[in-house]
This record gives structure tokens, C-alpha cells and sequence, in this order.
């Protein structure tokens, strides 16, 4: 594994999670929708570098990546939007994802 690997998911990890945590807030400027299609930027980009990555990183990656990196986003009524972007959410809390991922 390279340093370099474990940051890269590290630092995509910690921006998905920020990404999530605005678009939660009351008054947040950014819409459910947005932030998906932000998430599944960055989550798509990242998995191509997991291999090397810690598990408990690599992993949460490649599941936010499969939760929706095939998805159009823009066609989602925004119904489907939200329920999508609660099991994103859901998926976050999970316990792997709400630790720190080690080197």
C-alpha cells in the first residue's frame, strides 16, 4: 500500500462526508440532488485508486460507487432524489465509515 493511495481515499472520503453534512443542513444551499451528483463525482473518481487504500476506506468507496455511480442523477424526480441521497447518508453511518481511516 502507498501513502499516497491512503490519502487519496482518506481526503475523497472526508470531502463526500462534508458534502453530505451541507447539503443536511437547514437552509443549505446545495440540494439533495447536487450533492449526489458531487458524491458520486468524487466517489468515481476515488475508486479508481482503492486497491492500495485501507479497507475500511476502500470499501466505503466502492460502495458509495456502486450505490450510485450508474445512476442518471439529473432524471431523478425529487422524491428518488432524496431517498437516494438518505441511503447515501444511511450508508455514511455505517460503523466502518464513521471511523477514521488508518494508513
Amino acid at each position: 500500500m502507498t501513502a499516497k493511495d491512503a490519502l487519496a481515499c482518506r481526503r475523497a472520503l472526508r470531502e463526500i462526508r462534508e458534502i453530505a453534512a451541507v447539503a443536511l443542513l437547514d437552509g443549505a444551499r446545495i440540494s439533495e440532488q447536487e450533492s449526489l451528483q458531487t458524491i458520486a463525482a468524487i466517489a468515481g473518481w476515488a475508486v479508481d485508486d482503492t486497491g492500495s487504500a485501507p479497507p475500511d476506506c476502500g470499501d466505503m468507496i466502492r460502495r458509495l460507487d456502486a450505490a450510485i455511480g450508474e445512476v442518471d442523477i439529473e432524471a431523478l424526480d425529487d422524491r428518488t432524489a432524496t431517498d437516494l441521497f438518505q441511503d447515501v447518508v444511511a450508508l455514511l453511518q455505517t460503523p466502518s465509515a464513521t471511523r477514521e481511516p488508518t494508513a
